[in-house]
C-alpha cells in the first residue's frame, strides 16, 4: 500500500497546490479501499469512488450527486456497488491509510500521548440488525446512534488520527478499547500515556488501558467517598478505589485539582476537578490538570470530520462505516498538506494557512473540480415554458 502522488508532493510540492491536485489526491488516497465487488462489472472504480468524494465534500447524498450531474453512473449502480463492500476489509483499509498518512508527517520512534474517545453518530429509521446501533440522550429527534471508538495522537499542534473501530450494541467500551490500542501499537512509537473523558470510568476498562500506557482521565463524583475527597479548597495528591470488593476493583492515584473562576466563560467561585492520575504520581494537581487538557483538541477534530461525511439514509452499517472512514481519510489528509506543505517555515515553528481552513479551503476546493469533471447541473432550474410568445406581460 502506497501513495505516489501523495509522497511526491510532501517531498517536492510546486509553489501552489491547485485544486485539481488536491482532488486527485484525495482520490489517490480513497482508492485503496478494496472494491472487490466491482471487479468484472465493465464499472471502473474510479468513477464510483468520484460520485462518494463528491457527496462527502458536499455533505450531500450519492442520490444528490448522481441526480445532479450528467456524467456519473445512475444511483442504483453506485448503491448496488456499495451494497456489496465486506466491513472487515474497509475497516482494515481505513485504518491502514490513516496510518500511511499519518505517518508521512510523525516520527518514528520516541514515545506519544495517545488520546480516545467515543463519537455517535444519530441514527433515524430502522436498523438491519438492532444489535448494530447503540442508545444515547436524546439528540437530533432520536435516542439511536452507531457509536466509533477513536485513537488520535497530537502532533504540530493538530490532532491526527490513529485508528477508528465500530461499537457495535454487545460490545462493552473495555472491548472497544482494546482493538483501538491493538491497532495503535503496531505504530513504530511507545505509547506514554492515555488520555481519555469519563468514560474510562470503569473498573474493567481502566484495566486494559493499564496494560498498554497508564491512563489519565477525569472521575465521576457519584461515590460518597469521592465525594468528600473533593469537598476541599486546595489541591492534593491521594488515592481512591473503583468496584471496590469486585472482580474489577482498581486503586488509582486521584488528583484533585481546585482552581477558582474568576467570571471565566460567565463562571465564578470554587471548581473542583478529581483526575485518575496514573504515572503522574509525581506531579502536582495543577500539572495533571494541563496534562489533560491537550485532548481538548480532538473535539476541533470531530467538528471537522462532520464537514466531510456523506449523508444516507441506508440502513447498511457497512456502507455508514465505509462514509465515517471517508470523512476520517479527508480531514487526515487535510491536516498532512496543511502542516506539511503550505504552513511557512518561521523562527519558533510554521505558521499554518489561515486561509486553508478544511470547508473552506479543501473540500470545496475539491467540490469545484469535480463539480466540473462531473458535468454538474446549473443550480437554478427553468420551468421550462417561460412566457406565451407575443406577450410582454409589462416587460420593457
Amino acid at each position: 500500500m502506497n501513495l505516489p502522488l501523495l509522497k511526491e508532493v510532501l517531498t517536492d510540492p510546486d509553489e501552489f497546490i491547485s485544486n485539481a491536485q488536491l482532488k486527485s489526491l484525495a482520490l489517490e488516497m480513497l482508492e485503496l479501499i478494496p472494491m472487490e465487488g466491482i471487479e468484472g462489472s465493465g464499472l471502473d472504480p474510479e468513477e464510483i469512488m468520484e460520485v462518494v468524494l463528491r457527496a462527502a465534500v458536499g455533505t450531500t447524498s450519492v442520490n444528490g450527486v448522481t441526480t445532479k450531474t450528467s456524467d456519473t453512473p445512475n444511483r442504483e449502480t453506485v448503491m448496488d456497488w456499495l451494497h456489496t463492500l465486506q466491513k472487515p476489509a474497509i475497516l482494515d483499509a481505513v485504518n491502514d491509510i490513516l496510518a500511511l498518512v499519518a505517518m508521512t508527517v510523525l516520527d518514528r520512534g520516541g514515545s506519544r500521548t495517545v488520546c480516545i474517545d467515543f463519537m455517535d453518530n444519530p441514527f433515524h429509521g430502522h436498523p438491519e440488525d438492532e444489535d448494530e446501533f447503540r442508545r444515547m440522550q436524546a439528540r437530533d429527534g432520536t435516542t439511536k446512534c452507531h457509536r466509533y471508538c477513536t485513537a488520535f495522537v497530537i502532533a504540530r499542534g493538530k490532532p491526527l488520527t490513529l485508528a477508528v473501530e465500530p461499537v457495535a450494541g454487545e460490545d462493552s467500551k473495555a472491548d472497544a478499547v482494546e482493538r483501538v490500542l491493538a491497532r495503535v501499537e503496531t505504530y513504530p512509537f511507545e505509547i506514554e500515556r492515555i488520555l481519555i473523558d469519563r468514560a474510562a470510568f470503569n473498573g474493567e476498562l481502566i484495566g486494559v488501558l493499564r496494560e498498554t500506557a497508564p491512563p489519565v482521565f477525569p472521575v465521576k463524583t457519584g461515590k460518597d467517598s469521592l465525594r468528600e475527597k473533593l469537598s476541599v479548597n486546595a489541591s492534593y495528591m491521594t488515592e481512591e478505589t473503583i468496584c471496590e470488593g469486585k472482580e474489577y476493583e482498581q486503586t488509582y492515584p486521584l488528583a484533585v485539582n481546585v482552581t477558582y473562576q474568576n467570571g471565566d466563560r460567565g463562571k465564578s467561585g470554587v471548581k473542583r476537578t478529581g483526575y485518575a492520575a496514573y504515572g503522574l504520581e509525581d506531579r502536582t494537581p495543577a500539572q495533571v490538570a494541563t496534562v489533560y487538557d491537550n485532548r481538548s483538541r480532538i473535539e476541533k477534530s470531530y467538528e471537522k470530520f462532520r464537514e466531510a461525511r456523506a449523508l444516507t439514509t441506508t440502513p447498511s452499517t457497512t456502507i455508514r462505516l465505509f462514509y465515517v472512514g471517508v470523512g476520517f481519510l479527508l480531514e487526515q489528509l487535510w491536516v498532512v498538506l496543511q502542516w506539511a506543505v503550505l504552513a511557512q517555515p518561521r523562527r519558533g515553528g510554521r505558521a499554518l494557512p489561515v486561509e486553508f481552513t478544511f470547508s473552506d479551503g479543501f473540500l470545496h476546493g475539491v467540490e469545484r473540480v469535480l463539480d466540473d469533471e462531473l458535468g454538474w447541473k446549473e443550480k437554478y432550474r427553468t420551468n421550462g415554458v417561460g412566457l406565451p410568445a407575443g406577450c410582454d406581460h409589462g416587460l420593457a
